[in-house]
């Protein structure tokens, strides 16, 4: 294993340690209002996504380029905003997150149902009934079902440009979450360039035809990846007034890069 291999997989042992340390020790400090646990668990479980997203995308470095890593990265900005957002009215806005999902989930139960209404010999079928009992527990086990919506717009009646606005989110919105949509999406803005190339028949007039684009690994998506963590406990810092014992992650980023810096040779 090259000297660059061995600091990349001591790194990501290292990072998964951190976020560990950091995620418990950031919730330990987080006093939650026994009058509004719904709230409290929206924005905790924000907190461990954000962590989780970040640690499986350390795992998995070949992950780190264009094609791969704006998929976790567009589901940490969008994930950002909606944290922001939830926090600056937490106990309506963490009631309209849940509220929204179990409409959703509701929906889907109902698109089940008539699946098997409209197939009556469906081979799955029993496997299909189970999922249905088991969602409609679920819902249930939080509100009853017959007294849930199903909302089909967003779920905070605002999009994710307007919320970031609203939460002084509006740079995150603009130069990673837009550009990341473009990956997620699979826009022309991407796929023109992580999977095309120019035709070389000067007879066609070099129009792209695709290719299968092979991309080095960029530690910036990795970076980025822990600058979004690094916003999210921020932001319960400054909703809950709370203060992390350790170092806030972009601070441990650069002391780790500083006390195991690779030097040109050692590759």
């Amino acid at each position: 294993m090259s000297n660059k291999k061995l600091k990349l997989h001591e790194f990501v042992i290292a990072y998964e340690d951190y976020l560990r340390s950091s995620f418990n020790d950031l919730w330990s400090k987080v006093s939650i209002n026994p009058l509004e646990l719904d709230s409290f668990s929206v924005v905790g479980g924000l907190l461990s996504r954000q962590v989780t997203l970040s640690m499986q995308l350390a795992r998995s470095p070949d992950t780190w380029n264009g094609h791969a890593a704006p998929l976790f990265l567009r589901a940490q900005t969008d994930l950002q905003i909606t944290l922001a957002w939830t926090l600056c009215d937490l106990a309506a806005r963490s009631r309209k997150f849940i509220l929204h999902s179990l409409g959703e989930e509701k929906l889907n139960l109902e698109h089940h149902k008539k699946r098997l209404e409209d197939n009556p010999d469906l081979p799955d079928r029993d496997l299909i009934e189970k999922l249905i009992e088991a969602k409609a527990t679920w819902i249930n086990q939080q509100r009853h079902d017959w007294l849930v919506e199903v909302n089909l717009g967003h779920w905070g009646d605002l999009n994710a440009r307007t919320m970031s606005k609203e939460a002084g989110c509006e740079d995150l919105y603009n130069f990673a979450y837009k550009p990341f949509t473009q990956a997620a999406h699979s826009m022309w803005s991407h796929i023109s360039i992580y999977n095309s190339r120019h035709c070389e028949n000067p007879l066609h007039r070099a129009h792209l035809i695709p290719e299968l684009v092979e991309i080095d690994i960029d530690p910036d998506y990795m970076y980025r990846s822990c600058k979004y963590v690094h916003k999210t406990y921020q932001s319960f810092i400054d909703a809950f007034k709370i203060e992390l014992d350790g170092l806030m992650p972009l601070e441990w980023w650069n002391n780790f890069l500083e006390e195991a810096a690779i030097q040109p040779d050692e590759a």
